[in-house]
């Protein structure tokens, strides 16, 4: 999917397409020929070894700590073994511990009920069950970490893999292969990896002064990314959330379905309307203040009449 500059096409042509036409279709191009061509042409995705190296160095960090002491399964996944070898320690020595409970709390309740034969067969079955799930999350890590290690020299081997897979080169130490202008050997030397190293390429003709401004963007994508994962290894809280995702929206708020986001938004006190309710007209200005300063009066008058029919009735 790369895109191919004028240069590495004239390039490929002439490496994959020349024999063909010079009547030497059962030859295969030199193996450093090819290097050199394919070097050339991914000059750009040589330069993300630096970087790509460290972020697999990282990842096996965290592979590291997820296999040891911090196993999530294994923390998570014997809890209730925990919780049951706790119980049982606490019934071995409820001596000692009921007398700090007395000394404490008062006297409470004891219950005498000890752990029965099915309840020790449970926990038993329970820790096999712990151990067989931490050997498999064991084996899943330590496959990880071969391939992350594998994967480390991804793209500086990557020309090597594409002239025996793809281009089929001859070996190494084959004189009668095609060298670009006939059957023989390959003279020039192979060029270095990365865009620097290029200068003197003699069969890509190559800009290094104008790098692939993607390319540039992802290896700094990977720098945040290899100390994202460093801060999270050392127990700092850390947002994964992708740098495209920033660019797209104004935060993790927008995919919020709407019925859920309008009901956060109606308990928010910073963006509540303040209720407003409509006043009933009225034929005069002075009704309700009037009749709100006879209430009183009016109670008090009421209360008069409940007292003396009281009296009267307790006559």
């Amino acid at each position: 999917q790369v895109s191919l500059s004028h240069e590495c096409t004239r390039a490929i042509m002439k490496l994959m397409y020349c024999p063909h036409c010079r009547g030497m279709s059962s030859v295969k191009p030199c193996n450093n020929y090819c290097l050199n061509v394919v070097k050339g042409c991914l000059a750009n995705q040589a330069d993300l070894n630096t970087e790509w190296k460290y972020l697999m160095d990282s990842l096996v960090v965290v592979a590291d700590r997820i296999d040891g002491p911090y196993n999530v399964d294994t923390v998570i996944g014997t809890i209730h073994m925990r919780i049951a070898e706790a119980i049982s320690n606490l019934q071995e020595n409820k001596d000692s511990i009921t007398a700090k409970v007395f000394q404490g709390c008062g006297n409470p309740k004891i219950s005498t009920k000890g752990s029965s034969s099915d309840d020790k067969k449970r926990r038993g079955k329970v820790a096999l069950e712990a151990k067989s799930s931490a050997q498999a999350l064991e084996m899943l890590v330590l496959d990880a970490k071969g391939n992350l290690t594998t994967l480390k020299t991804y793209w500086i081997t990557l020309p090597s893999s594409l002239c025996s897979k793809k281009v089929m080169a001859s070996s190494a130490a084959d004189d009668k292969c095609w060298n670009g202008m006939t059957k023989g050997s390959y003279l020039p030397e192979v060029m270095g990896d990365g865009l620097a190293n290029q200068i003197n390429n003699p069969e890509v003709e190559v800009d290094i002064t104008k790098p692939d401004m993607t390319i540039r963007q992802q290896i700094m994508q990977l720098k945040i990314m290899t100390n994202r994962l460093g801060n999270a290894n050392i127990g700092n809280d850390v947002d994964f959330q992708d740098a495209s995702d920033d660019m797209s929206g104004s935060g993790s708020g927008d995919s919020c379905p709407d019925d859920v986001c309008g009901k956060r938004l109606s308990k928010s006190p910073s963006t509540r309307q303040p209720e407003t309710h409509a006043i009933p007209k009225q034929s005069g200005h002075g009704i309700n203040g009037a009749s709100s300063r006879s209430l009183p009066s009016a109670f008090l008058l009421l209360l008069s009449v409940a007292f003396i029919a009281t009296q009267h009735l307790w006559r």
